[in-house]
């Protein structure tokens, strides 16, 4: 934890980015102003400028252990509101042919709907830390800039002042472009071209499921590359999901939207829609290009101003990283305070540095995903191609071998570094387990150690 040592901060936007952004600035500053243009009603309602507020969420463990770590009790402050604890037992992966083992890593995940975790994280933020404040209704209209160096911002009828500006804008940020004037280029941008189109229900759960469980069903890549997931929510729902890449968009109507269900190479996401009520239209979402803004490659910034969050990196949002990484950055923000101080003007160069180190990891994750459908174009990390040939054999390896599979779900949650997946003990493990990999039921949940 950093010391105050004085100063205040702005930062605009109130979401995920925004919330753990204050969260971290006020242990370090006097005074935080958070300024969101939606209206912040206090129910758990998706706000406006979230476009996927209404889609799936699920808080990877990075993530998850970041606001624990920041909000002690916080997840029984969800629990209570609804959302739902999960073990790594209970979730369900179908790829690469066939069903993931299901070890149990003695983690528990929670999942809720969107509004739900903003809202929780916004009370505790309010509640605990009087030195922040959420003015809402409020639209940043532009930066003010002084001699190098951003001091506040204006709004329609106002002028903020700050020492720091952080910018929780999302991927269509703007506030880049208007630094352009003042002599500050825009940075390159790094683009992944996926066309990911989905759609989601939200459903009743049928009173026969006692046992509400994630789950995630991937088609070949190489043969159209669809995808599902089921996400349990509060009050006994469940939010579906259904994606399909390059141009191939899922139904909306009913009938249409359950053949696509049932095209996946599992039947478990169709069966379950089978057994439930539908409690409103399927909602679609589209989105052309993951895009990573290379913030840490630019040779000068304006002292007293980062962006954070998807304003840096914007993943493809069927792999759930966003909001763990937005809280990864948030917290090496905080590092970069504490090393240099609000006011330098070596701060913003600092944090994006330590925020590449954030994203790179899950970028390569994401970009080699990706880039398994032929049809995927742009920005290729080195040595993709290579990842993707392993990963088809660790993918198979998890169809047969707890460790293996377990080692994965902690390098997806963030928590293990993908070399972990290639030491020289673990590719043997990986290139056994691969042979013997077949294509069956779902298996049980894996409850003990195994050195397979």
């Amino acid at each position: 934890m950093g010391e105050r040592r004085g100063g205040t901060a702005i930062v605009i936007g109130a979401s995920i980015a925004g919330l753990c952004a204050a969260r971290v600035l006020s242990d370090r500053v006097d005074h935080v102003t958070v300024i969101e243009r939606d209206r912040i009603t206090g129910a758990h309602i998706p706000r406006r400028s979230v476009p996927q507020g209404r889609h799936g969420h699920v808080l990877l463990a990075a993530g998850h252990q970041r606001l624990r770590r920041w909000f002690p009790g916080i997840t029984g402050d969800l629990e209570a509101a609804g959302a739902v604890r999960y073990g790594t037992e209970e979730v369900v992966f179908h790829q690469a042919g066939g069903y993931r083992m299901r070890p149990a890593l003695g983690y528990r995940g929670v999942s809720m709907t969107r509004p739900l975790l903003e809202e929780t994280i916004r009370g505790r933020l309010l509640r605990g830390y009087m030195n922040v404040s959420v003015t809402d209704e409020v639209a940043v209209d532009g930066l003010i800039v002084e001699d190098g160096r951003v001091a506040g911002v204006r709004t329609d009828g106002a002028v903020y002042r700050a020492d720091l500006v952080v910018a929780c804008t999302g991927r269509n940020t703007r506030f880049l472009d208007q630094l352009e004037p003042a002599g500050f280029t825009a940075p390159d941008v790094s683009t992944v071209r996926i066309d990911i189109a989905y759609g989601t229900r939200t459903v009743r759960l049928g009173s026969g499921r006692t046992d509400p469980r994630i789950v995630l069903v991937v088609d070949n890549p190489r043969a159209g590359h669809r995808m599902g997931t089921v996400v349990p929510v509060e009050d006994g729902r469940a939010i579906v999901t259904l994606a399909g890449f390059h141009g191939d968009v899922p139904p909306t109507d009913a009938d249409g939207f359950h053949a696509f269900a049932r095209s996946l190479p599992s039947p478990a996401i169709a069966d379950l829609l089978a057994g439930t009520e539908p409690l409103g239209p399927v909602l679609t979402h589209r989105m052309p290009t993951s895009q990573r803004r290379r913030m840490e490659l630019l040779k000068r910034h304006p002292a007293g101003f980062v962006v954070l969050g998807d304003a840096i990196c914007s993943f493809n949002p069927v792999y759930g990283q966003g909001m763990s990484v937005a809280a990864l950055q948030a917290q090496e923000l905080g590092r970069a305070v504490d090393r240099h101080g609000l006011r330098s003007s070596r701060l913003p160069a600092a944090f994006y540095r330590r925020a590449a180190r954030v994203v790179e990891v899950p970028w390569r994750i994401a970009a080699a995903a990706d880039f398994a459908d032929p049809r995927t174009s742009g920005a290729k990390p080195p040595g993709t191609d290579l990842l993707n040939r392993y990963l088809d054999h660790v993918l198979r390896a998890c169809h047969t071998s707890p460790r293996v599979a377990g080692q994965l779900l902690q390098v997806q949650n963030l928590v293990a570094h993908p070399r972990s997946l290639a030491t020289p003990v673990m590719a043997a493990r990986v290139f056994t387990a691969a042979r013997d990999s077949p294509a069956g039921t779902c298996p049980a949940p894996v409850t003990h150690d195994s050195t397979a």
